[in-house]
């Protein structure tokens, strides 16, 4: 279903369109002028506008389809131009100048609901091109710094080292999860009636949402998805790409994450490099740098309070720095941090050296297509350093102290070098396998990331932010909520705080899928408070009362159950009206009105 702006002058008019195309499951906003409309459709996303032609005050229906077709915001949403009366050859002429793409009689409501569904078509074959388009354009440009890295005459880079073998599949995935678009490739992977439906359901289990869901401003590659054999498919295992879109112009893409899944090539197994492809794109930059800055460090605890103070204190320098902290307690956003804040440009690679073997580190580092080449004079973030072997050691101490790469070439830029273990300072020290020479390059900025249970009193900023960010600000936590969650240990630190969070927010708005992933020492203190009791609830905008279906939840029913089980509830305490019920369930009206459809509730 769409969402369609009316532009009348006619009050009874604008009523009658909107009742009418309430009916048919679209969303609708009207405006009484064209100054009304035109300012809404650059206020808000629309998939169709209805402009009366006889406008009776300011700019006419002609000039305003104009105006429309002008703004990059707004020039590729379809226009229909409406009348009381037959359109001469005049009005068609000079509506077809200014750019609609059909008209309609105000009288004619039998050939409404065919014109909206030829025109939303319409609507969303240009949205299909334009994701195309931009992620041809992220690959061509992708294309190009290749090539200007490997300089004239060299050809194709010797590495042999070699990529996925093609795309097999893309998915469209909003910022709640929901699949809003798949192509032929994707559904066969997954299935028909892929759209609409979480991310995380297509593959439970495996990690996808939640390496989707942090590709936020970046993309991310590398990440090995298998699928068993099911009826008609044969087993698979596919390398997933995730490209965050941020289209400019007036692409209305926004927000969206181009979810693309390649054939694994044997040689492709090392998927070890993920790299920030942020170009020079300012925006971008200038995002990143807002989302990555030192207060975004949430914490009042000392060790957490010396961190911040100790990445500003880097981040003046181009010195290597080195992270300690155990798995999951924040080593990586700490370095990303460290970028942001600096002033090192260039792009952010992280290289995790654990997850390759030790005969291909070095090419893999310092290759014709490896993270040295890839990094530029950005920030190069070495995962699990202590697993480096001794030449690439040897190697990256003259990169950094004499900008020479391997066999005495000079380095075009000078990097930033990054190292992040889960060893303690005394362990890596009294490691003989790491050479002398590279550990000392880090000493005056080793900067410690301790466990979560050591502070312990972050755990409620972290906690609360992490609620309002996955929940977009619907779910908040009460104090109970913090106490038995200050109450456990942590053992898989943040992350598994997150993994904590995303839970208690699907049990509070309705989706209970993932309510045995709990940690079982918060399950014992009732930390199920979206079902259990009214502890942790939406930001409450209607009164929001426990019902007998509600109880229901705890009986071992599908997805789809919980699913209907919240519609319905949400329904009766909007007293029917779908557009409040849709605000309730924190989705789109057009996505209620699908989840109706396909449950079959009127």
């Amino acid at each position: 279903m769409g969402r369609i702006l009316v532009i009348d002058d006619e009050p009874s008019t604008r009523m009658l369109f909107r009742s009418r195309l309430e009916d048919l499951g679209h969303e609708v906003t009207l405006a009484a002028n064209g100054a009304e409309g035109l300012l809404a459709a650059r206020s808000n996303d629309f998939d169709l506008f209805l402009v009366d032609i006889g406008l009776g005050s300011g700019v006419d229906g002609f000039e305003v389809c104009r105006r429309l077709k002008t703004v990059p915001q707004t020039h590729s949403v379809p226009v229909v131009l409406i009348s009381g009366q037959s359109t001469t050859r005049e009005d068609l002429h000079k509506g077809y100048n200014a750019g609609c793409e059909s008209f309609l009689m105000k009288g004619n409501m039998t050939l409404l609901e065919d014109v909206m569904r030829a025109m939303l078509r319409i609507k969303s074959l240009k949205d299909d091109i334009a994701v195309q388009n931009y992620l041809l354009e992220r690959q061509n440009r992708r294309l190009q710094e290749e090539m200007q890295r490997r300089g004239p005459g060299e050809g194709e880079p010797k590495d042999d080292r070699r990529g996925p073998e093609r795309s097999v599949g893309l998915l469209l995935v909003g910022h709640d999860g929901l699949v809003q678009y798949a192509d032929r490739g994707a559904r066969d992977l997954f299935g028909a009636g892929v759209e609409g439906r979480q991310l995380g359901l297509l593959a439970p289990s495996r990690g996808l949402e939640a390496y989707v869901r942090d590709a936020r401003l970046e993309d991310r590659s590398g990440f090995r998805l298998d699928l068993p054999a099911r009826a008609g498919r044969v087993a698979r295992s596919l390398l997933v790409s995730v490209v965050p879109t941020m289209p400019r112009g007036d692409s209305n893409l926004g927000g969206l994450k181009a979810v693309v899944f390649h054939d694994l090539h044997p040689s492709a197994q090392d998927a070890h490099v993920a790299s920030s492809v942020m170009g020079n794109d300012p925006s971008l930059l200038e995002a990143a740098r807002r989302c990555y800055r030192s207060s975004r460090i949430l914490g009042s605890s000392l060790s957490t309070t010396r961190r911040r103070e100790q990445i500003e204190r880097a981040g003046r320098s181009t010195s290597p720095v080195l992270f300690m902290g155990p798995e999951g307690s924040g080593k990586t956003f700490s370095a990303r941090v460290l970028h942001f804040t600096s002033d090192v440009g260039g792009t952010f690679v992280r290289f995790d050296a654990q997850a390759v073997a030790n005969d291909r580190v070095h090419s893999n580092l310092f290759g014709a297509t490896g993270a040295i080449q890839q990094v530029g004079q950005g920030t190069l973030v070495i995962c699990n350093g202590e697993c480096l072997d001794k030449q690439s050691q040897v190697d990256l101490v003259a990169l950094v102290e004499r900008g020479e790469l391997p066999g005495g070439v000079k380095a075009e830029r000078r990097l930033r070098l990054v190292m992040t273990t889960t060893l303690t300072l005394d362990a890596l020290i009294s490691d003989r396998h790491l050479v002398a020479e590279f550990m000392a390059m880090f000493g005056p900025h080793g900067i410690e990331v301790v466990p979560l249970i050591e502070r312990i009193k972050d755990v409620e900023p972290l906690a609360r932010d992490m609620a309002r960010e996955i929940s977009g600000g619907a779910v908040q936590l009460s104090n109970a909520d913090i106490q038995a969650l200050e109450s456990y240990d942590w053992p898989g630190n943040v992350r598994e705080l997150e993994d904590a969070i995303e839970v208690l927010v699907a049990a509070a708005l309705g989706d209970t899928s993932a309510v045995g992933s709990l940690p079982e020492p918060l399950r014992e203190r009732g930390l199920l408070a979206g079902m259990e009791s009214d502890e942790l609830q939406p930001v409450p905008r209607v009164a929001t009362p426990r019902t007998p279906e509600m109880d229901a939840l705890n009986n071992p029913v599908s997805f789809d159950g919980y699913e209907r089980l919240a519609i319905e509830r949400a329904l009766r305490e909007s007293d029917g009206d779908k557009l409040a019920a849709a605000r309730l369930l924190n989705v789109g009206k057009s996505t209620l009105y699908r989840k109706l459809k396909r449950h079959g509730i009127a």
